[in-house]
């Protein structure tokens, strides 16, 4: 069985062109999740790769049109997708694991906080794509996601440039 790549982008802000330039080199992506604060540059994006796509609104996405949150059922995996704000994830992870553990999530993928992260919680898998756009915590370069689904659910922080 050959993994599913899933590209995860969280927190653009209005600004897409540098993360759009980047994901150009990601060919041989089977999907797009993008995790809220802007949806409509997730829109943009999903537009320039032509793939299947979700997209889940933020803190600051006013439209009512997204929903908050999302299960993907994606290679016989449930991935949560979700922006995190709601979980206080710039205060630790622990409201999100178990909120990802009520769900029976395999996965959970989160922003907000603009800072990259991979984890693994037990069975669960966590990861944070960071920002393209306005990287914090000390990371000085914007940052993605990939996610490789497979017999395990893996995961990768790449920079952008």
């Amino acid at each position: 069985m050959s993994s599913i790549k899933v590209i995860v982008v969280s927190d653009t802000h209005h600004v897409t062109q540098p993360i759009i330039q980047a994901l150009k080199k990601e060919k041989d992506a089977d999907a797009f999740f993008f995790l809220g604060d802007f949806v409509e540059d997730g829109e943009k994006i999903k537009k320039e790769l032509k793939i299947p796509s979700h997209i889940i609104g933020g803190n600051g996405d006013w439209s009512t049109y997204y929903k908050k949150e999302m299960i993907v059922k994606l290679g016989g995996k449930k991935i949560l997708l979700i922006h995190g704000h709601k979980q206080g994830v710039k205060n630790g992870l622990q409201r999100l694991y178990y909120h990802a553990l009520e769900n029976k999530a395999d996965a959970v993928l989160f922003g907000h906080t603009h800072m990259p992260g991979v984890h693994r919680e037990e069975d669960l898998f966590m990861l944070n794509p960071g920002s393209p756009s306005f990287p914090r915590g000390g990371f000085t370069q914007g940052t993605y996601g990939i996610l490789h689904i497979g017999q395990m659910i893996t995961g990768e922080i790449k920079k952008i440039g």
